[in-house]
């Protein structure tokens, strides 16, 4: 569905700067780790999604609704398939558990 013609535009706002910047968003994201607090809802899932295409070196994703995050994860397995070294927690963020990953 194209949703521009809704919301009064007819091209998307960012398209040309992320070509643009390819490379180097590419290089700088697929050295770093990514904390997405809250990614479970619709701009969460979003920004990791983008995120995650560019192939970062991490991705923790942390969220309240359980629920959400049995899709959010069954979404990237869909996209992405289950890379070497992909691993699914259900953590409390206050736990030891969840202090041993943040590395």
């Amino acid at each position: 569905m194209n949703i521009l013609p809704i919301i009064g535009r007819h091209k998307e706002l960012f398209v040309e700067d992320v070509e643009r910047s390819k490379v180097e968003l590419f290089g700088a994201v697929s050295t770093s780790s990514f904390l997405a607090i809250g990614s479970a809802g619709s701009i969460g899932q979003a920004v990791t999604k983008e995120t995650r295409k560019r192939k970062p070196r991490k991705v923790l994703v942390v969220d309240i609704s359980g629920n959400n995050m049995v899709t959010l994860v069954r979404d990237f397995w869909s996209a992405c398939g289950y890379t070497n070294g992909s691993q699914t927690f259900a953590l409390d963020i206050g736990s030891r558990k969840y202090e041993a990953l943040k590395c």
